[in-house]
């Protein structure tokens, strides 16, 4: 595995003193994201996969912990729990397909820190990271009835067009 390209961590403010952590995400996250996964609602994990899923499949896992960061990245937003354990609150992820200038972007956000900004910040680290990297534009494909990625993106500064084929998506798209 090779290492991020110069992806400095930050830590951001959340209201009420606590802070969060974005950062690379790292082998040993395994257990943290899955448990990021059983904090999405039902209704949060069909709007991020696009279908009922109930388990992160062991496929998915391997292919966000294993990067090849001249193709893709992933961010995580990390605070520290009641505990004192890091928890991942938050994931952004960009690939980008063999041979293209363009990548796909994925984010997911707890359900208890989706209105903080969280998702904001990591998003604004991805595409400044793919800026970085040389990629020209970042793409998503968002279900339509997923209104908060919708009005974040477009806050963001993406273009949003629907698919001909299937009203059920729509296209986002930033050239960078």
């Amino acid at each position: 595995m090779m290492t991020p390209i110069s992806f400095s961590n930050k830590t951001y403010a959340l209201d009420g003193g606590s802070h969060y952590l974005i950062r690379p995400i790292q082998l040993d996250d395994r257990e943290r994201i899955i448990g990021l996964f059983n904090h999405l609602s039902p209704e949060s994990r069909y709007l991020r996969f696009a279908h009922a899923i109930s388990k992160l499949p062991d496929d998915f896992l391997d292919d966000i912990l294993h990067l090849d960061y001249k193709r893709e990245m992933a961010l995580v937003a990390v605070i520290a729990n009641h505990s004192g354990t890091d928890e991942i609150v938050g994931i952004a992820r960009y690939v980008t397909p063999p041979k293209k200038s363009s990548c796909e972007f994925s984010l997911s956000v707890s359900d208890s820190h989706a209105t903080h900004g969280i998702g904001t910040h990591l998003m604004l680290d991805l595409i400044a990271h793919a800026k970085e990297n040389g990629l020209q534009e970042m793409l998503g494909y968002v279900l339509s009835k997923n209104l908060k990625m919708l009005h974040l993106v477009s806050d963001l500064g993406f273009q949003i067009t629907n698919l001909d084929d299937d009203p059920d998506f729509k296209t986002v798209s930033l050239l960078l």
